[in-house]
């Protein structure tokens, strides 16, 4: 009886915390997409915002630079959308976005204004296995001399390190005279 009930309390838990962090990273994806909303609205650099915290679970509050002053802005991230106000509603903008077949956050939101017309990305956070996997498939796609010749510069690197350090002026011993 008692190691069923550990066997229940242990799925619970582990279901608890997947759900948890499958959770977390939906949050900051959402967050993501919001910050990058409201920058490309403001044809500014989503690191001009500082993240200053959420009202409600879908809604995310960000300071900037707007007008003279700084200005606290609300970010409300509905399915498909994401509306972009200011604190006193001097400025209101609604961002269209959608979800790939990746999970990523896809918004081809270009304002007039701006000069940027790249599509911005916000996926979830990769896991250190994903991205073990994503170097070595990297590796494995790259072409041959490519590799030998990244091999031949450090060893050439070291081989001159090592030469350096040998070479390097010693304090010699005065005779005495």
């Amino acid at each position: 009886m008692q190691k069923i009930l550990a066997v229940v309390l242990t799925i619970m838990f582990c279901s608890i915390s997947t759900l948890a962090e499958a959770r977390s990273m939906e949050e900051e994806r959402a967050m993501c997409l919001a910050r990058s909303a409201l920058a490309r609205a403001q044809c500014k650099k989503p690191y001009d915002f500082s993240y200053v915290g959420k009202q409600r679970d879908n809604i995310f509050i960000f300071n900037g630079f707007y007008g003279a002053k700084y200005t606290d802005f609300y970010c409300k991230v509905d399915p498909g959308e994401i509306l972009v106000l200011s604190k006193k509603k001097l400025f209101r903008r609604s961002v269209k976005y959608y979800i790939d077949e990746n999970e990523c956050g896809i918004i081809q939101y270009f304002p007039a204004s701006c000069t940027e017309r790249s599509v911005i990305r916000c996926c979830f956070p990769k896991s250190r296995k994903e991205k073990k996997a994503d170097r070595e498939a990297e590796f494995w796609q790259r072409s041959i001399p490519d590799l030998l010749k990244e091999d031949q510069v450090r060893a050439i690197s070291e081989q001159q390190n090592r030469t350096s350090k040998s070479s390097e002026t010693k304090p010699e011993e005065q005779s005495p005279e």
